[in-house]
């Protein structure tokens, strides 16, 4: 009997011990899937951190460079008065370093007649073997083809004739703003009376209209800030630059220049470094505004 009790109640302790053991493993079979935990990210600061410390190691370093800076452009010029020879083309290509530079040629104002043409290249051929005419008016270039010459060019010489449609040609093609765009690369830019006045703001000129020519203001590129007036001894009608520049009351630019044939002056950046005289007895004579007045005197050479 003793022997039955035991068995009894070692059987009921065992029952009882296993009954949490059975749920824990979870009885079905079926696992259902767990949820996420979430973290949270806004957490307010409690105040107490401190600010973070920035070290050696967290600093970006930029390299320093080392190239050179630009050289400025030096913008180069050479006006005639008309008539320019040997002196005034020499000092032309002086303003070169260069060998052989490369010389384009525009006798647009000439409206680009061969003979023309063949004359200022034969004479830049003296001073370069690297020259090319561009005739406007017989030929048409292609427009990238045509801004690379010109803007490309060491020294570009425009020829006399014809201002108005010279710049009237011009501005079909866009040379007058490839023409800028060359003085400030730098090119040397170069004419005499039709091809002076291309460069200048203003100047004295015969437009061709028939029965007569009448005498006016021409307004050119005005990479060169003058008014100018060309042929000043050749005739009256030039000379009447003298009285139509003492009537401008209101001057954009407060300086002129009456210029003889076999006279030239060069600038550079806009300032004249040189005056040339072919023979050594032509004159230039320089207007200047005070404000209320224009003062005329004879132009000190400068060799």
């Amino acid at each position: 009997m003793k022997n039955c009790l035991r068995l009894l109640l070692s059987a009921v302790l065992i029952a009882a011990l296993s009954l949490p053991l059975l749920a824990s493993c979870g009885g079905s079979g079926t696992t259902e899937p767990t949820s996420p935990v979430t973290v949270s990210t806004t957490a307010e600061p409690d105040g107490t951190s401190e600010p973070p410390v920035t070290t050696v190691e967290d600093v970006t370093t930029v390299e320093e460079t080392t190239a050179e800076p630009a050289e400025p452009v030096v913008k180069k010029a050479v006006i005639s008065g008309g008539g320019a020879g040997a002196k005034t083309y020499r000092a032309a290509f002086s303003l070169i370093d260069k060998k052989n530079p490369n010389v384009i040629v525009l006798c647009t104002a000439g409206r680009d007649t061969v003979s023309n043409i063949e004359s200022y290249v034969n004479t830049m051929k003296g001073y370069s073997r690297n020259v090319e005419a561009i005739a406007l008016s017989t030929t048409l270039y292609d427009p990238a083809e045509l801004r690379e010459k010109i803007i490309s060019a060491d020294l570009i010489i425009v020829g006399g004739g014809q201002s108005e449609y010279m710049y009237s040609t011009w501005e079909k093609f866009d040379v007058d703003k490839y023409l800028i765009e060359a003085y400030n690369r730098g090119v040397v830019c170069i004419g005499g009376s039709a091809g002076g006045m291309c460069w200048t703001y203003c100047a004295w000129n015969d437009f061709y209209e028939l029965p007569d020519s009448v005498y006016k203001w021409f307004y050119g590129l005005d990479v060169i800030n003058i008014y100018y007036g060309p042929h000043f001894s050749n005739s009256a009608l030039w000379a009447q630059f003298d009285s139509a520049i003492m009537k401008e009351k209101n001057p954009k630019y407060n300086v002129g220049y009456a210029m003889e044939n076999g006279t030239a002056l060069v600038f550079i950046d806009g300032q004249i470094v040189k005056s040339i005289r072919e023979s050594g007895s032509e004159h230039i004579y320089e207007y200047n505004y005070d404000g209320t007045k224009w003062n005329k005197a004879e132009f000190a050479y400068i060799d």
